[in-house]
């Protein structure tokens, strides 16, 4: 710090000022004194002076003795305080001594008062006697001494005072550096802090009012250190809360420079914040038409002008109104960023705003998303306003959300008393139980809705769980199906009538089939009986011949009796599901139908696989693996083949068991491959066949075995045929057990 500004100075300066103006004043108070004093000397020794004078020339004057006039004056002037004198009667000069008769005489009434302002003083006296003047003298009288008198005594003054002034000097600034040598301590000291350095610490050892201050002073430094540690750690805390928020952030003075710039700003506008901070307002950022717009909005709304700079930003924050609006960022690449920002005014203690901060948010995503939304909100209700299904959306308490007109058509009310309903209005089987089961596994599934005149209808219902904003519903499309109802009855009810059409069909097969497989052994038992005839009457008949008979017809009997129970089995009507081996059916199969082939010479050949095995009715199997064998049977004797060969294979085909049964009985035309498998479609005569073997086996392997019967034309050794493929997939099952 510069002396002439330290505390020290300004306490000599004014002391050796209010010295100089005490000396000053008592200076000058002694020179009027002196010169008073000397005026009063000087003035009694003229008075003495005129009357030695007068005493003098008066005998001379009235003598007329010039001569001793001349000689008297001129030892007046011998004097050093008489410059001049001479004599004058009757206005003319008489005597003389050092005056100059060609001078004006002085105008000198006589009685002037003393004056030492001139360096001679002029006076006159009277030269009379008893009243009687007899002449008049002039003389002046030198007062140079008088000055010279005054001017000594006010030099030794002045010396006198300029000591003092010196020697007042050295004290006080002895006094002053004792007085402030702690003081530059403490200064140093707060000059150490204002340089952010609070390691210092104040060493005066003392119990006055400095040595307390000192400590204090020390005790403060540690609070300041402790508190802007505190300070510190907020600012490091709120710079790493603001540079890494998700928004933009930008800070400025009240007059709109900007102060701060975060992170988030950085990357959005692609600006560094020593590119704008202390250098721009937030105007740059923003699009020149869109402020001028808003400022004109802004100036209708609050009847008031807003010009279109940063006052359009900050107006309504200035007022304590909300201030967030939606405006367009342009970044430094030109790139538009649709943004949301709220303004705040920063405020000091005393409530006076100091800077205001911007937040924004880029809601350019979300502007898309809300428009896409849009966009999908009309899609959806005009889907719903179009629907062919009865859509409805409901909330997990089952109240109605959303729905379509057909669904408030399909139960007969209005659109506004429809927005009312709960689902156990129309389908009391519903509960919040159900709606949350739908909702986590959705379903189809079949019900029935009433109506709000109470008519009840069949519906199928397809549900899913469905998001809209943050909250779970359950979608609902539900579709009348008692047309369909009705329409699957009747097929039901054909299905029942091809069934038994078939079962006839089969029986009359199987009679057939039973008649070929009871013929050897009713024609063995016959020849044995007759045999036996003969040899009683010829008298041939030996002791055990009657033994071999019995046997013989005994064996040919058990066989009718398990033929009869096989064709029983068959034509069971409960299905059992199972697991079992498909080889051992399709053997079973082989010896119902054995006979036939047999007495029609049809060479039955198999390729089976005697492992695989599945759960289902094997009952059902056989029926359809009995109608193929006995359509290639039919082939074979109607096409008149002389070499007569079908094959049967079993095999799995990855996942899936595949049967083959192959001929060669001429093959099927192509023309009609699609259409065997229709109902009552036959290539026999009208009196062998009633089209039904077929259809009714592609239903039983397509609804029991969840399959599909093929068929294409093949050739092989034995010439071409036809190949009935049945494929359906494999189901393993741990235990032999039976379920209905």
């Amino acid at each position: 710090m510069k002396f002439y500004k330290t505390l020290r100075f300004k306490l000599i300066a004014f002391s050796v000022f209010i010295e100089v103006v005490m000396l000053s004043l008592l200076i000058a108070n002694s020179s009027r004194l002196i010169e008073n004093h000397l005026v009063s000397q000087a003035v009694k020794q003229l008075n003495e002076t005129k009357s030695n004078i007068k005493a003098s020339l008066l005998p001379l004057v009235v003598s007329r003795d010039y001569a001793s006039l001349d000689s008297m004056l001129n030892e007046f002037t011998h004097s050093n305080k008489i410059v001049y004198i001479f004599v004058q009667d009757d206005k003319q000069i008489i005597s003389h001594s050092k005056w100059d008769v060609n001078q004006k005489i002085p105008n000198i009434s006589g009685n002037e008062e003393f004056n030492t302002d001139f360096d001679v003083f002029h006076t006159k006296i009277s030269i009379d006697y008893l009243g009687q003047t007899y002449a008049e003298a002039y003389f002046g009288v030198d007062t140079a001494f008088l000055q010279n008198a005054k001017n000594e005594l006010v030099s030794q003054s002045f010396i006198i005072a300029f000591v003092e002034i010196v020697l007042t000097t050295i004290l006080l600034l002895s006094i002053g550096y004792l007085l402030t040598k702690n003081l530059f301590l403490l200064n140093d000291a707060a000059e150490s802090i204002t340089n952010k350095n609070f390691d210092v610490k104040i060493n005066i050892d003392s119990d006055d009012e400095i040595g307390h201050l000192s400590r204090t002073f020390d005790n403060m430094i540690i609070q300041i250190k402790n508190q802007l540690s505190i300070i510190q750690q907020q600012n490091e805390f709120q710079n790493a809360l603001i540079n890494n928020i998700a928004y933009s952030m930008i800070a400025t003075d009240k007059n709109g420079i900007i102060t701060s710039f975060n992170n988030k700003s950085e990357q959005m506008l692609g600006y560094k914040a020593s590119e704008v901070v202390g250098v721009y307002t937030p105007e740059i950022f923003h699009d020149k038409d869109e402020v001028i717009a808003r400022a004109k909005e802004f100036s209708d709304e609050l009847n008031q002008q807003v010009d279109a700079g940063f006052e359009v930003f900050v107006v309504k924050t200035d007022k304590n109104l909300p201030n967030e609006h939606i405006w367009t960022y342009i970044a430094k690449d030109g790139k538009r960023i649709k943004i949301r920002l709220s303004v705040t005014a920063l405020k000091d203690s005393k409530d006076q705003i100091f800077g205001y901060i911007g937040v924004a948010e880029d809601i350019t995503e979300k502007l898309i998303l809300e428009h896409s939304l849009l966009e999908e909100t009309n899609r959806v209700k005009a889907i719903l306003e179009n629907a062919g299904d009865f859509i409805h959306i409901l909330d997990m308490e089952g109240n109605v959300f959303m729905f379509s007109d057909s669904f408030a058509h399909s139960l007969g009310y209005t659109k506004e008393e429809t927005a009312r309903l709960n689902v156990t209005m129309w389908d009391i089987g519903f509960d919040t139980k159900t709606i949350a089961q739908l909702v986590i596994n959705p379903k189809s599934f079949e019900t029935k809705h009433t109506r709000k005149d109470g008519t009840v209808f069949d519906v199928e219902v397809r549900t899913s769980g469905i998001e809209l904003d943050g909250k779970m519903y359950l979608y609902a499309a539900s579709r009348d199906i008692t047309d369909r109802k009705l329409a699957q009855e009747q097929l039901h009810q054909r299905d029942i009538l091809l069934q038994q059409q078939t079962r006839l069909a089969a029986i009359g097969e199987m009679m057939a089939n039973i008649a070929h497989q009871w013929r050897q052994p009713l024609s063995a038992i016959t020849s044995s009986i007759s045999g036996l005839k003969l040899k009683q009457e010829y008298g041939l008949m030996e002791d055990n011949d009657i033994t071999e008979v019995n046997d013989h017809i005994l064996k040919n009997a058990e066989f009718l009796s398990k033929t009869i129970d096989n064709f029983r089995n068959f034509f069971k009507k409960d299905h059992i599901k199972r697991k079992f081996f498909i080889a051992n059916s399709i053997n079973e199969t082989i010896n119902i139908i054995k006979a036939s082939y047999d007495n029609h010479f049809i060479q039955l050949d198999k390729e089976l696989d005697e492992s695989i095995y599945y759960f289902g009715s094997d009952n059902m199997l056989s029926q359809v693996i009995l109608n193929l064998l006995s359509n290639s049977k039919d082939a074979l004797v109607q096409n008149h083949i002389a070499e007569k060969h079908v094959i049967i294979s079993l095999s799995l085909n990855e996942n899936n068991i595949r049967i083959e049964v192959k001929d060669n009985g001429g093959g099927i035309k192509e023309e009609i491959q699609e259409k065997i498998f229709d109902p009552y479609f036959t290539t026999k005569h009208q009196f062998q066949g009633t089209g039904l073997g077929l259809y009714m086996s592609n239903q039983i392997v397509q609804n029991h075995f969840n399959g599909q019967i093929t068929v294409h034309n093949i050739t092989t050794e034995f010439g071409m045929g036809a190949c009935f493929v049945i494929e359906f997939p494999s189901i393993e099952h741990d235990e032999d057990y039976m379920v209905n």
